[in-house]
Parts: C-alpha cells; structure tokens; sequence
C-alpha cells in the first residue's frame, strides 16, 4: 500500500511539472455544437432544413461566404444558397472577384461541413415595379447581369434556375403583385414566393402561392450574423433559437432531389415558431410529429400522453381548450372514455389568409 501511494505521488509530481506554466490548451473549447431541429419522415420524404436567401460582402452582406456556411452548419442548416445582389453591391472597390466568386469561396468549406450549397443570385430592381428575385440552380451568376429584368429572370431560367419572388411587402405598405411580377409567373419564370422574409411574415402571399401554385419559401436574408438577429428578437432568451428556414420535403438528399421538390411544390415556411404552406403538407408534417398514446382510463375518462417528435412547437386546440406541445417534449390530456376521435386545430400553421388546418386522429 505504501509502495502503491509512493508511485500515485511520484505521476502527480511528474504530471505537474509537465503542465507549461506559460502556455495550456483548451483543445475542447475550440470545438462547435451543431444544433439541429428535429425533423421525422414525412409521407417517406426526408424533410431538409434550407435557407435560399443570405448575402455576403459581396454585395451588402457584412460577412465573409465561408463564414455563412460555419453558422448554417451550427444551426443545423442542411441546404444553403448564398445570393448576392447582381445591381447592389457597395463594397465593390473593396472586394474583388465576379458575380460567382461568393460561391467559389463558399463551395470548400460547404463540402468540408457536409453542407450542400446551391448557386444563386438576387435580381434586385425597383421594390413595387419590378421587385426582387432569386435565381437558384444557375451555372453562371455573370450571365444573368443584363440591363432589362426580364432578360436578366430569361437568362437564369435558361440555365436552368428556379426562380422566386422575394419579400413582396418589404418597403411597401402593402403586400402587392405589380403588372411586371405576374407577367413573370404567367409566363412560367417565376415559380416561387417568400412567404415569409427575415422578420417579416406576408399572409396575402401565402393566399397567392396557392392560388396560383407557386412553392412557399421562408428565408432569413441575412446580411448581418444570425446569431445578431435571433438576439434581438429574443434579448430574454425566450422563444425559439432557429433561424427561418424552408422545409424541403425530398426522396434523396442531392441537389436533384432539392430542385425536384421545388419543382412539385414540396416545401413549407417555418419561422419563429410557424409553419405556413400547402394544407396537405401541414397535416402530414403534424401527423408525423405528434403521436397519441393512452396512457390509464379512470372512469369515464381516458388519459393520453402526447408526443412531439418533432423540434418544432405545436398550439392547438382541442374543443375550447388550447394546448401547446413543445418541440421534444409530451403532455398528457384527458379525453371522454366514449371518444373514438380528437380533431385538433393547429393555430400556429397557415395555409391562407387567416385559416389553420384542422387535423383528425382517430384513437385507438
């Protein structure tokens, strides 16, 4: 025993003085959490957390392309388009590079972090005249520079590009579709619409994308960092810390089957705690995520335990009595032992103007 005490006293001497005294390492510090928002299986797609509308100092974005893809990656971001603006670009003295160099600078650090990064651009002309627009999926941001806008949406939708409409409402004292934006989605280059824009949400958007079947998008159109903005939305720490982001719903995880489900409209609007899109999507996210199980029945009352499977927060009612189910996170409710079904209505998700889904299970 004594021998065993001189040995453990001679390793914690040694061990001191291996210690540098001018210099010690954190090693652990240096590494990052990546905080994902759970998301189930939805009708067999797998759904992909996206974001198709940030900037960088390469037009007026106040961060360097490599930096946007670190941050999406802490975020639990899957899909990131970087989509500098092609007429406003500020620090043009400063910075070099062409139209794509935002993207060729980005592109390593996306592979790196398992980040799939899509090309694009943002068109952006005179907000109420023509608008904003974002190119996606182009092979050349350099060839949609043209003078005339419908040139320039011609030029991206040539190679290929998915094109939407940004913020309808922002600068505007209304939500409002010119002569020029409705030119465009009638002739087929524009097929997609912000229904919600960094801090901004637009119902009569949300109406447009299904009256005229343009796929939803939610974007954070970060120019700052997002950490910035989530703060002072949030100085309390209250509410959620995810960032808006579309909800693509794909049958693989490829640049393919991003643009496939953009394609056939397979996307919903998530932002602060909202989802808005198609019905039938709302629904089948919800079904996914919220599972009934009972739990004891005590006379003429059974209870159910509640989960959410999901890491979105769920408000909804159950006759006039509203419940919210966190993201992760169970209730337990009480129901009459003779009820064969509970219709639940979902006040946090939109489909139009002021009208929420209403969802049916039947209990077993």
């Amino acid at each position: 025993m004594r021998c065993l005490l001189s040995i453990i006293l001679v390793t914690v001497h040694l061990g001191l003085f291996a210690l540098n005294v001018n210099k010690q390492n954190f090693p652990e510090k240096k590494n990052f959490n990546r905080v994902e928002m759970a998301l189930p299986k939805v009708n067999g797609y797998t759904v992909l957390r996206c974001d198709f509308h940030t900037h960088t100092v390469f037009s007026d974005g106040l961060v360097w392309p490599a930096y946007r893809v670190g941050e999406a990656w802490i975020q639990g971001l899957d899909v990131l388009a970087i989509t500098d603006h092609i007429e406003y670009r500020p620090f043009k003295e400063y910075v070099g590079g062409d139209l794509n160099a935002s993207y060729e600078l980005a592109l390593p650090v996306a592979q790196e972090y398992g980040i799939m990064l899509i090309r694009g651009t943002e068109v952006t002309r005179k907000q109420g005249v023509i608008g904003h627009f974002n190119a996606l999926f182009i092979k050349d941001a350099n060839a949609v520079e043209q003078t005339d806008p419908e040139k320039a949406l011609q030029a991206a939708y040539d190679q290929g590009a998915f094109v939407m409409y940004n913020h309808p409402a922002w600068a505007l004292d209304t939500c409002l579709q010119t002569e020029f934006q409705q030119a465009m989605i009638d002739k087929g280059l524009v097929r997609g619409i912000e229904v919600f824009n960094n801090d901004e949400f637009y119902p009569r958007a949300l109406s447009w994308s299904r009256d005229q079947q343009l796929t939803v998008f939610a974007s954070s159109d970060i120019h700052w960092t997002i950490n910035d903005v989530l703060e002072s939305h949030f100085p309390d720490g209250t509410g959620t810390a995810f960032r808006p982001m579309t909800l693509v719903f794909v049958n693989q995880k490829s640049e393919e089957g991003v643009r496939e489900a953009l394609d056939n409209r397979r996307t919903l609007a998530y932002f602060y705690g909202n989802v808005a899109g198609e019905e039938k999507w709302l629904k089948s996210l919800f079904l996914a995520s919220v599972q009934w199980e009972k739990v004891s029945e005590r006379g003429k009352s059974i209870s159910y335990r509640v989960t959410n499977l999901s890491g979105i927060q769920y408000k909804f009612t159950i006759g006039g009595t509203q419940y919210i189910l966190d993201g992760g996170a169970s209730i337990q409710i009480s129901l009459p032992a003779a009820q064969r079904e509970v219709v639940m209505h979902i006040l946090n998700m939109h489909y139009y103007e002021g009208k929420h889904p209403v969802v049916s299970m039947v209990l077993g």
